[in-house]
């Protein structure tokens, strides 16, 4: 599955590169057409980063029902990538920005809100480094990301496109939803898109919740040698081999 998703990854965005430079012919009714194609790398971004914080946030919310810290490192891992692609959505709409408004940066409310989202993450991830017990960290996080959860479909879907809000903003809306909003061209790049950055995140996710079990199995490893018994109170992810075969040696 996983080299299925990274060749899907690799080729797409092979792809969408070749698209965005000899295939999208420049947007009508854009100041700067030609950088409108920045649309097939920005917008699939920020669909992928809305998915990923969602997704935080139902991971959080299983780790309060079921306790169990896996669920923890998937939310960390899901958080993670979503951060990432906010990351990039930010970048890339800020070189949109800077070709069609002349600035990188006008506090427009698109702008704005997604700032606010990026803080509310970057607040997640400080909270769990200033944490040092498995179990706070866990539990405390998990109630903050299911609250930052509920905030992103508000900060994406809803302020900016309040009757007040939308007039003053410059950012394009509903581009996808509307059918006069993008031509084939630019609509087959987006879902090409999707498909390149969704099997790109799942990529990343995995091999993020891999580096998590390994690192449990380095502090479960490390507590056997220190406390000499066979088990640690905290992580319970899968033991590898490795583990196993400590536990027989010692029982030698």
């Amino acid at each position: 599955m996983m080299r299925i998703a990274l060749g899907i990854a690799g080729l797409g965005m092979f792809v969408l590169v070749l698209l965005a430079f000899f295939w999208v012919p420049p947007a009508k009714g854009f100041q700067d057409p030609g950088s409108a194609r920045i649309i097939l790398f920005h917008v699939p971004a920020a669909m992928i980063s809305v998915f990923c914080f969602l997704a935080g946030g139902f991971f959080g919310w299983r780790y309060l029902r079921h306790r169990q810290l896996l669920d923890d490192a998937r939310a960390v891992a899901a958080n993670e990538v979503g951060m990432l692609f906010a990351i990039l959505t930010t970048l890339t709409g800020m070189v949109f920005a800077s070709q069609q408004w002349g600035k990188p940066w006008h506090w427009d409310p698109r702008q704005t809100t997604i700032l606010i989202l990026l803080l509310i993450y970057a607040a997640y991830f400080a909270l769990r480094a200033a944490l040092e017990d498995d179990r706070q960290r866990a539990s405390l996080s998990a109630g903050y990301t299911v609250f930052a959860a509920l905030t992103v479909p508000l900060l994406v879907f809803v302020l900016p496109r309040l009757p007040a809000i939308a007039e003053r903003s410059l950012h394009p809306s509903n581009v996808l939803a509307r059918k006069e909003g993008l031509d084939w061209f630019y609509r087959s790049g987006v879902y090409l898109g999707f498909l390149t950055y969704g099997a790109l995140s799942l990529v990343l996710y995995r091999l993020r919740i891999t580096l998590a079990q390994l690192e449990g199995q380095i502090h479960e490893l490390a507590d056997r040698v220190k406390h000499e018994h066979r088990h640690r109170v905290g992580w319970h992810l899968h033991l590898s081999a490795v583990a196993s075969r400590t536990d027989q040696e010692a029982g030698e």
